[in-house]
């Protein structure tokens, strides 16, 4: 009896260092991860001028939208990158978790790359990617090819 609780303690231990040193996968635009805070210098510089830059205040703090192109990212509560749009091929996602990430142009397919993940289909042109926390993930498509990504916290 004392051996089984030994090697039960030992499994345990050992259960809780494997899940400890899981990577957790966060969504990611050209390394600028969804939940982390950034501000206009940081964005002017990895990104260059936006083509328009909206900006207010809200009880939460400063909001912001940065559009380039057809491209919005959006930020609140004084510079946390909480949702993005992206229809054009200049921006991908993942790529914190795939060598040169996903782009709008690539196969849908290119996401069962990743490693994780799941995508179910939500009717016709519209699939949702279910494995980037508590992130929302539609990405839409014309016969396979992304034309769309979409991502957001839940507010």
């Amino acid at each position: 009896m004392k051996n089984l609780r030994t090697v039960i303690s030992s499994l345990t231990v050992l259960i809780i260092i494997l899940l400890n040193n899981q990577k957790l996968s966060a969504q990611d635009v050209n390394g600028m991860e969804l939940g982390k805070i950034y501000n206009y210098s940081y964005m002017i510089n990895k990104f260059g001028t936006p083509d328009k830059y909206r900006c207010g205040n809200s009880e939460y703090g400063l909001d912001e939208e940065y559009y380039y192109g057809p491209n919005l990212f959006r930020f609140s509560e004084n510079g946390c990158f909480g949702a993005f749009s992206l229809k054009d091929n200049r921006f991908a996602v993942f790529t914190l978790d795939m060598q040169g990430g996903i782009k709008v142009g690539d196969p849908v397919t290119k996401f069962n790359q990743l490693g994780f993940g799941q995508l179910i289909s939500r009717g016709n042109n519209h699939y949702e990617f279910i494995g980037c926390g508590d992130a929302w993930f539609d990405i839409y498509h014309n016969n396979g090819i992304i034309t769309t990504m979409l991502c957001r916290f839940p507010s």
